[in-house]
Order: C-alpha cells, then sequence, then structure tokens
C-alpha cells in the first residue's frame, strides 16, 4: 500500500521514537479484513474446498471458485459475480468500490490468465453507460463487465482458463496525483488448482521458439496477417509472443522479409522482456509498403536481437519462418 505522509521536523523525531500509530491500526484493519474477506467468499457462494489459502507473495487463492467477496473493508470492495464462457469470449462481472475520499476514485486492474500477464488494456471493460480499456468502478450495486474474447486468449495459447491472477488496485485521485490506498493480489481457479503446468504451449515449428536458454524462453505462438481496412490488402505481420526469463534482458524483433519486401516499422510492444513472469507481447512488423500480391511467405526471414543482461552481450539472430496462409485477425 502506498501512502503520501508530510512531516514536520519535530514529527518526525516523535515517530522515529514511537513510530507511525496510523500505520500500525492500517495493518491491524488489513488483518480483520482478511478474515473478513475468507468469511464473506464462503458466504456469498465460493466453493473452496480446499479452503482459502496464500501464497508466500501475499497472492490469496480460492479454488472451485463460482463468486463471491476477494476483499471488504470499509469502503473497499472487489467481489465477482460470475465468470461465465461464450461462444466468443470469457465475461467476469465483478463490484469494485473505493473511498474516493471527496475527490476522484481510481481503479486499475492488471489480468494473469493461466500463469500469463497480459496488458493492462487487453480487455475491455463495460457498464450501462461506459466501454473502456481501462477498469472501471461501479461500486457495490452496480456490475461491470470485463470480456476476455476468445481470439486473443488462443494468440497466447490459452483454449481454456484453469486460472484468474486479479492484481487490483483501489485508490483516489487528487489534483494529478495518484494515491493507491489498498493492493488486492487474489488467483482465483474455475476448478481445482492445476499442478504445475507449461504456460508455452507446443510450438507450431521448432524455428518459432526465439529463445531457450538458461537467461530464458521466448516463442511465437501465432501470427497473423495485418490487413488494410479498406481492402483487405495484407500490409504486415503481427507476432504473438510469450516470453520470460531471470533477468532484465529482452528480445527485440528487428525486422521481417518476405520475397523483396522488408519491414522498417514497427507496430505495439517495443521488445518482449526476459522477466520472471510469463507475459504477452505483440509486435506488428510493417513499412512505409506492403507486400507485393502473390508473395510468397512460406520462407519468411525474420531477424532480430537478444539481449542479455547478465553481460551486457547483444546477439543478433536470423530464423526462417512459414508465415503463409494466416488468418487476418
Amino acid at each position: 500500500m502506498k501512502k503520501m505522509c508530510y512531516f514536520l521536523t519535530l514529527l518526525m523525531i516523535l515517530g522515529a521514537l514511537t513510530g507511525c500509530g496510523g500505520e500500525k491500526n492500517d495493518d491491524k484493519d488489513g488483518d480483520d479484513s482478511k478474515a473478513s474477506a475468507a468469511s464473506d467468499a464462503v458466504s456469498n457462494g465460493v466453493e473452496n474446498s480446499g479452503g482459502e489459502s496464500e501464497e508466500s507473495s501475499g497472492t490469496k487463492e480460492f479454488e472451485n471458485f463460482t463468486a463471491g467477496t476477494i476483499y471488504q473493508d470499509g469502503d473497499y470492495l472487489f467481489s465477482i459475480d460470475s465468470i461465465e464462457s461464450t461462444g466468443d469470449a470469457y465475461v467476469i462481472t465483478y463490484r469494485a468500490a473505493t473511498d474516493a475520499q471527496n475527490y476522484t476514485g481510481y481503479y486499475d486492474m492488471q489480468l494473469t490468465v493461466n500463469g500469463v500477464r497480459f496488458h493492462y488494456d487487453d480487455f475491455k471493460f463495460t457498464d450501462e453507460d461506459r466501454q473502456s480499456n481501462n477498469m472501471i468502478g461501479g461500486g457495490p450495486d452496480r456490475p461491470i463487465k470485463v470480456t476476455l474474447p476468445r481470439t486473443l486468449l488462443a494468440h497466447a495459447g490459452i483454449e481454456e482458463i484453469t486460472s484468474l491472477k486479479f492484481d487490483v488496485t483501489l485508490g483516489y485521485s487528487s489534483y494529478g496525483s495518484i494515491y493507491e490506498e489498498v493492493e488486492i493480489s487474489a488467483t482465483v481457479y474455475p476448478g481445482d488448482k492445476p499442478e504445475n503446468t507449461d504456460p508455452f504451449p507446443t510450438p507450431k515449428n521448432d524455428e518459432w521458439v526465439l529463445l531457450d536458454n538458461a537467461e530464458g524462453k521466448v516463442q511465437i505462438v501465432d501470427a497473423n496477417y495485418w490487413v488494410s481496412a479498406a481492402d483487405g490488402h495484407i500490409m504486415g505481420v503481427t507476432m504473438h509472443i510469450l516470453a520470460q526469463g531471470e533477468g532484465n534482458g529482452y528480445v527485440a524483433l528487428r525486422s521481417l522479409t518476405v520475397d523483396d519486401w522488408t519491414s522498417t516499422k514497427q507496430m505495439g510492444d517495443v521488445n518482449c522482456l526476459l522477466s520472471p513472469e510469463p507475459h504477452y507481447c505483440r509486435i506488428t512488423l510493417m513499412a512505409g509498403d506492403d507486400p507485393g500480391e502473390g508473395a510468397d511467405y512460406s520462407g519468411s526471414t525474420l531477424a532480430y536481437y537478444v539481449y542479455y543482461n547478465s553481460d551486457g552481450t547483444l546477439e543478433e539472430r536470423s530464423v526462417t519462418l512459414d508465415l503463409s496462409g494466416l488468418a487476418d485477425s
């Protein structure tokens, strides 16, 4: 939890001797709220045969989760009404509330699906009046929906959701500053908690694995043509990538060559970091002109960099990919 406190010199001296009483009260309230949240989760419909557990990281876990309160303490609330599956998406209905303290309420949500972290704005949030790519707070009496398209999940190798991790921040915004008062981290499992699973799916070809060594792993999971909305003409290729590593190195796509066309521009992520948590990257390779009509994508050449943070080495690599017959979405 992040708080901003202002102290006079005298108060700083006293605080060093006696500690911050307000901070102690906050910790006590937090402990009470955890017990309250666990009780509320069961009473509001959470099927949790194994009981609520808490990882060393502080992430609460709920198995066989259908719906319930994840966190509630005073005006602060985060709860799930339902997690539904439709033909083209998963739809999560939630309620979130904060203490705006006479300012503007602040809400933020990071979603991790099956152990894969997505961008903050990959999913769409809606209520009766609004639509946003960022979390909406509706209060305890107004549910909000967040839609996870199956197409997007499939790009990351996810066919069925087995776990959802919610990293939620509640607070308020005042005069251009954001005050994050409550931070919630909870993982829910629609069924039993799965055993250790590899977030990287079986690659389409060995060449789609761009890196796999002690530094980390980077794999192109899927790709699609990036086409003109006006006439459907292919303008480039979008790569959907999973990345994970032990440090702050990265893989950066440099160019894609198809026949005599070579991409010179990028859209989306700048690179894919080799950070400890598996995450989804999306990079579109394009140029000022488009690949020619009838271009042969079966022998496309992808050039990329690998930066090893451990020793500062920058390595240039290239690989030949069969990108023929891709979809355009």
